[in-house]
């Protein structure tokens, strides 16, 4: 990768410091009164403030450090895409486990929702590992 980053690295650093954002600002979603709003953590969907800050903000600088790394084409950030990439899909199995069957949103959401989720956590986890030898100390 020699000082070139790759296009999937620009896009994934992007869209995981998007996803920083929205994790950083579940708690204001709540304040407004969002239903569906809150953050999920291994299947449970949190609605209260207090939790929502104390999940949200460090997810979210997580995933501001995962970005920095992806950016930079460190190694180090296998570190966090391994985990990451099984945390993802583990998290959306319990989620849509433990909703009742009638807030289920319809299949095409679900299986469109997996292919974005499993795409950028799980193949990103692929594109690190698969490259960890190009990516600088």
């Amino acid at each position: 990768m020699a000082n070139k980053r790759p296009l999937f690295l620009t896009i994934m650093s992007i869209l995981f410091v998007a996803l920083a954002i929205s994790n950083a600002t579940k708690v204001l979603q709540i304040a407004q009164g969002n239903p569906i709003s809150g953050f999920v953590f291994f299947g449970n969907r949190f609605h209260d403030s207090a939790t929502n800050l104390l999940l949200g903000l460090p997810f979210a600088a997580l995933l501001l450090t995962y970005a920095f790394g992806l950016w930079k084409m460190k190694k180090w950030v296998a570190w966090i895409a391994v985990p990451y990439a099984f945390y993802v899909p583990t998290n959306l199995t319990l989620f849509w486990f433990f909703q009742p069957a009638d807030n289920l949103p319809s299949i095409a959401f679900i299986v469109g929702y997996l292919t974005l989720a499993l795409g950028g956590s799980v193949g990103t986890g692929l594109f690190v590992m698969r490259y960890f030898d190009r990516l600088e100390d």
